[in-house]
């Protein structure tokens, strides 16, 4: 069907999420009050460390790659444990591990899984609000979608990283040993390799990223919040179509991913002093996060709508009245 192709997909889910503007913002203004949250303890030892040293007056004007090398080398710890933080830079710390990372990293771990978990609760509200038919904007009945489907959106988004992380400990830790064996004579035997991993737990990880999504469209738009028949429907849905399922996931992927890429590539960087500047590039930082909430909610929109089509079309014709 023509409303069902995948430019059109496209344009319902961001025409989806634009009308739950004021839920998005909402969004915006937790991960920003979760940024602070992150930043504040590094800036305070930052603070300690510098507020006495004639560094600071370099540093104040801007990073300074050389001062900032002899910073982290004379405070090893500044950033946390530094043989952890030498094998997570060389990919070899285990995934045991993390957990145990400290200092500011650490805090940055964590604020990634509270910022996970909280993606997956306000799921839920976006989930419900795509599947209602009206009022998709009350800010109101989104929070309370949120406290209905929160819960088991969240189940479903667990399902999913212990997928992935799977998908990881097969494609990639399993064969690490088989890449680096003294049998491969050539280093393009070895880089072969391991790009056919990369893109084995690159194609994994989008097929798990597109279930997901179909599960909280099945969700939203089920009567009863039950993750596990949400799971099964999400599942069935993505199997039955999986080329264009991936190819959804990858369109909005890539819509995320876009105007992160402009930024680091256009914005420039603030050496101090100008107030105006610095006041312009933290507004265009939450544009660019804005804009990728949008673009995760929009692929929920998109999914939504693709299911509820589909489901429309599988039911059987009413029988025509014969005159």
């Amino acid at each position: 069907m023509k409303g069902h192709a995948l430019p059109f997909l496209w344009a319902r889910g961001l025409l989806a999420a634009a009308t739950a503007w004021k839920a998005l913002l909402l969004a915006l203004a937790l991960n920003a009050a979760l940024a602070l949250v992150v930043t504040a303890p590094l800036a305070s030892r930052l603070h300690d460390l510098l507020d006495s040293r004639p560094a600071a007056d370099g540093l104040a004007k801007g990073w300074d790659v050389v001062l900032g090398a002899h910073l982290i080398r004379s405070e090893p710890g500044l950033l946390g444990d530094p043989a952890r933080l030498g094998a997570l830079e060389r990919g070899t710390l285990p995934l045991a591990d993390v957990p145990r990372l400290s200092g500011p990293l650490a805090g940055l771990f964590a604020a990634g899984l509270l910022h996970a978990a909280l993606s997956a609760l306000l799921a839920g509200g976006f989930a419900g609000r795509f599947a209602a038919e009206r009022e998709r904007g009350n800010l109101a009945a989104f929070l309370a979608d949120a406290a209905r489907l929160g819960l088991p959106s969240l189940f479903i988004g667990l399902v999913g990283l212990a997928a992935i992380l799977g998908a990881f400990f097969l494609f990639v830790e399993l064969p690490r040993a088989a890449t680096l064996s003294p049998d491969l004579r050539w280093d393009w035997e070895r880089t072969g390799l391991s790009l056919l991993r990369l893109l084995a737990f690159l194609g994994t990880t989008g097929a798990i990223r597109a279930v997901v999504a179909q599960s909280r469209a099945a969700l939203g738009l089920a009567k009863t919040a039950n993750p596990f028949l949400a799971l099964a429907s999400g599942a069935g849905f993505v199997i039955g179509r999986p080329v264009k399922a991936l190819l959804l996931e990858i369109a909005f992927g890539v819509t995320a991913l876009l105007p992160l890429s402009l930024w680091l590539y256009f914005a420039p960087s603030w050496s101090g002093g100008d107030v105006r500047l610095l006041a312009l590039l933290v507004a265009g930082q939450q544009a660019v996060v804005l804009l990728r909430i949008v673009a995760r909610a929009a692929h929920l929109g998109a999914a939504t709508a693709w299911m509820r089509g589909a489901r429309e079309a599988a039911r059987p014709a009413p029988a025509k009245i014969e005159a």
